[in-house]
C-alpha cells in the first residue's frame, strides 16, 4: 500500500510545470513559451500585450509585481511575463497551455505574433 502512494506521488510532481507566475501545476511537460526581445519601452510592450489578450479572451490576472498578465483564450490558459532588465530590450515570454494541462506551443506563437504585430503598427 504504501508502495502505490509513492508511486503515485512521484507520478503526481512529474506531471507538473511551473507557469511564468512561479506557480507549480498539474500538466504534462512540454515546449509551451515563445520568447521574444523588442527594442520597444516596457510600457509599449506592456499596453500591446494587455490589448491583444483581452482581444483573444479575458484577462484575468495583471500583476504588476512580477510583471505577468494571464488570461483564458477559449479553455486555455495564457501567461505573458514581461522583463525590461536588459537597458533599451523589453522581454517577452508567452505560455500557453490547455485545459487539461498540456503544453499549446501553437497558441503561444500566435499571441506573440499578435503582440508583435500590434507593436508594428503604432
Amino acid at each position: 500500500m504504501k508502495l502505490l502512494g509513492w508511486v503515485s506521488l512521484v507520478l503526481l510532481v512529474g506531471a507538473c510545470h511551473t507557469t511564468l507566475e512561479g506557480r507549480l501545476k498539474p500538466g504534462l511537460p512540454g515546449k509551451d513559451t515563445i520568447v521574444s526581445r523588442y527594442e520597444v519601452p516596457f510600457e509599449q510592450v506592456y499596453e500591446a500585450a494587455k490589448a491583444v489578450l483581452k482581444d483573444s479572451g479575458t484577462l484575468v490576472s495583471d500583476d504588476q509585481v512580477s510583471r505577468v498578465l494571464r488570461a483564458k483564450v477559449d479553455t486555455n490558459t495564457v501567461w505573458v511575463k514581461l522583463d525590461d532588465s536588459e537597458p533599451r530590450i523589453t522581454t517577452v515570454s508567452v505560455e500557453a497551455r490547455t485545459g487539461g494541462g498540456a503544453a499549446h506551443v501553437e497558441l503561444a506563437s500566435e499571441i506573440d505574433k499578435r503582440i508583435y504585430g500590434r507593436l508594428i503598427t503604432r
